[in-house]
């Protein structure tokens, strides 16, 4: 077996292993998307609970301070019933007058905070709603992945197996090309020479359609041992049985 035809083999073999991985891939990715969606609600969640806590708390508070005020104003008045002077009940008067405009802005303070105490967790019940679903997304979307990784994992392995065996008849330095090019053109490190005329002599590189210069394609025919590459993209390039033997000089 000539090294082109080796490479042209490990091609297959690694396009076999890139397919069936995108397939986990995939599964996989969907599932991230998912579950960052779900941690995504489940924050938005936490916080608006914690205002809601934080806004009841103050709630509370003015609630608290606007009996306090009304308790105040009670024992004015029952103060204001023992006083003996104009200018002491006057005095009072003026106290209890401050005190219920205190109180009934602060009830007025309280209501508001409540509406939004309510705002929020009418936005809580909402949350977790959609919570409740997105979880179900998750589970599908790793139910998804099971699914996958026992129909692809065993088929996965083999390719894997077969491809790394394949790789292992390459000379190290054409194999280490070979990846780097498969990494820099996602998997596309081998390219056919493509025939647009025969007898004009046009040949394009099949990976990024360039016209090949006639020497490429006469290497590429008669050094099957030797790697010859696109002088544009540099991917290793092939001729396909059928454009060999349509080309070879004859004997």
């Amino acid at each position: 077996m000539s090294l082109q035809e080796q490479l042209k083999e490990l091609s297959t073999l690694d396009a076999h292993v890139r397919g069936l991985s995108r397939r986990l891939d995939l599964g996989t990715k969907r599932k991230a998307f998912q579950q960052n969606k779900l941690d995504q609600l489940e924050q938005q969640l936490a916080e608006l609970r914690d205002q809601a806590k934080r806004i009841e708390a103050h709630a509370n508070t003015l609630e608290q301070d606007a009996k306090a005020a009304e308790e105040r104003t009670e024992k004015l008045r029952g103060q204001m019933n023992t006083v003996k002077t104009n200018k002491e009940y006057s005095a009072l008067l003026v106290e209890v007058n401050t005190l219920k405009a205190e109180q009934t802005k602060t009830e007025e303070l309280v209501l508001e905070q409540m509406e939004r105490v309510d705002e929020h967790k009418q936005r809580i019940a909402e949350l977790e709603e959609k919570i409740a679903e997105q979880k179900k997304l998750v589970e599908l979307a790793d139910k998804e992945v099971d699914e996958a990784k026992s129909e692809v994992g065993e088929q996965l392995d083999q390719a894997t197996s077969e491809r790394d065996a394949a790789a292992g008849q390459v000379p190290d330095d054409v194999r280490l090309l070979f990846e780097k090019l498969n990494s820099d053109t996602d998997g596309e490190a081998v390219a056919g020479v493509e025939e647009q005329n025969r007898r004009r002599m046009e040949y394009t590189c099949g990976g990024c359609f360039m016209a090949l210069p006639i020497e490429k394609v006469n290497a590429t025919i008669t050094k099957p041992d030797t790697i010859t590459q696109c002088p544009y993209c540099h991917r290793i390039l092939m001729v396909s049985d059928e454009l060999r033997s349509g080309l070879a000089p004859s004997k």
